[in-house]
């Protein structure tokens, strides 16, 4: 799916403003484009999967190939792995990481694609905890603390939490259907008023997220 360059209209249209502006930043779309390209899939063939699915499939539906690009431009990540649970990286460090147990929850996305993605979210994650702190903590609600943990693990390392975890990679929000609800209803309507409030709810959350105990 094609997506549009940061800085374009529908960007504007979600109160993104112009610190996303910067190369450093086409990949957010791009991850964004394949989070809402896999749940689309998944409201097709199994709605019950999430919640987010089964009580918003006719929306998911409703979603045309302009307004995946719409809701895909919002400026911040859709899709998580516990970039405000600090307690999560922290046992990372205490132990080796190829140390850990291997989580026996599976991977929460499903389809053709989702090979490889969980692995791209996490390098992506890595990359601006390391290079990138003040967009982590706006795109990806990213606590200090959690930033100073990602960006201290090797590339080994983070393979290896790729391979050992994939069910830390899941939708944001997931439990909060009332949350994409306003989101999907913004990008299928293409109601710039809405896709407004609908970013700057999302941002809250996240600032939230980073300061206090993480949640879905």
């Amino acid at each position: 799916m094609a997506t549009s360059p940061f800085g374009s209209d529908s960007t504007r249209h979600w109160a993104a403003g112009d610190w996303l502006a910067g190369g450093v930043l086409d990949p957010l779309a791009e991850i964004n484009g394949q989070c809402i390209d896999l749940l689309c899939g998944m409201a097709d063939r199994d709605a019950a999967a999430l919640p987010i699915l089964g009580e918003l499939a006719p929306l998911w539906r409703a979603l045309s190939d302009e307004g995946r690009r719409r809701l895909a431009d919002c400026p911040y990540l859709l899709v998580d792995a516990g970039f405000s649970d600090e307690a999560r990286w922290r046992r990372l460090q205490q132990r080796a990481v190829a140390d850990q147990p291997r989580e026996l929850r599976a991977g929460c996305f499903a389809g053709e694609r989702a090979a490889g993605f969980g692995r791209r979210v996490l390098v992506y994650g890595w990359h601006l905890a390391r290079a990138h702190r003040s967009v982590a903590r706006i795109v990806l609600g990213m606590s200090p603390a959690c930033m100073d943990r990602v960006a201290t693990l090797s590339l080994r390392e983070l393979e290896s939490v790729c391979e050992l975890h994939p069910g830390w990679v899941r939708p944001r929000w997931e439990l909060r259907p009332l949350v994409w609800r306003q989101m999907l209803a913004a990008a299928v309507n293409a109601d710039a008023p809405a896709m407004q409030q609908a970013s700057l709810r999302g941002i809250q959350l996240l600032a939230a997220g980073a300061m206090g105990p993480p949640s879905r």
